[in-house]
């Protein structure tokens, strides 16, 4: 896969972003505890010490889903193969975004797993592409609601499908922009260079990520990874 090195620089600033706020609040934790401190400690000193706790924890959920969405080698193997490291990395994406939508925003509905025949496999980069939709499924949700994750056993491979549901669900317009390989140096952004990251790694299996017409209030983000290609 070759990706501009833009892409890379946009993506890393979206991380960092998304960092930023609960790496912040342990800080302002730390610092009322150094505050609480100074006072003998008391009620202030029991808060100070959960905001640190709850912050320190979401950042840590969210490092672990971006190592595994994002990050090269992560869940090498393949899921239904003989490799035990790729047997366990769609469990894993599981856990990872439950963890992630742990604060109860957005309701995550992950049936249980395909039962996928040796012949065809959900790699790491399929398992990475599952992670990426559900990302983009999270940004269709801007006041909440349920994401539910499916797959289908098909003649041409794996399908899976994202479904996001909830108040004024939508894929902005401008992640659908960047929704292909010709995009514009300056229509790149550090707001939507994971939907086109997205879309890279849907392109590198040999799959497509299509968006079809659904009712309002709904967005579905579906994928068809062939067999043979999720490696």
């Amino acid at each position: 896969m070759r990706i501009d090195l833009k892409v890379v620089q946009l993506l890393c600033s979206r991380l960092c972003h998304d960092l930023a706020g609960s790496v912040g609040a342990v800080n302002a934790g730390l610092e009322l505890l150094e505050e609480a401190g100074a006072k003998n400690g008391g009620a202030n000193g029991n808060d100070a010490l959960a905001l640190v706790a709850r912050s320190a924890k979401q950042t840590a959920r969210r490092l672990g889903f971006y190592r595994m969405a994002f990050g090269f080698g992560a869940g090498r193997g393949r899921v239904g193969g003989g490799d035990a490291v790729g047997d366990e990395s769609l469990a894993k994406a599981r856990d990872l975004a439950a963890a992630l939508l742990d604060d109860g925003r957005i309701n995550l509905n992950w049936p249980e797993d395909p039962e996928l025949p040796a012949d065809k496999q959900l790699g790491a980069s399929g398992v990475k592409l599952l992670l990426n939709l559900i990302l983009l499924g999270v940004d269709c949700l801007p006041r909440g609601g349920g994401l539910g994750v499916h797959f289908a056993d098909l003649a041409d491979g794996v399908g899976m499908a994202v479904v996001a549901s909830g108040p004024g669900a939508r894929l902005k317009g401008e992640y659908l922009t960047v929704m292909t390989r010709d995009v514009p140096a300056d229509a790149l952004t550090a707001y939507n260079v994971q939907a086109h990251f997205a879309w890279l790694l849907a392109e590198d299996l040999g799959a497509a990520i299509e968006i079809p017409e659904t009712a309002g209030d709904e967005v579905r983000l579906a994928a068809l990874v062939p067999t043979g290609r999720a490696e």
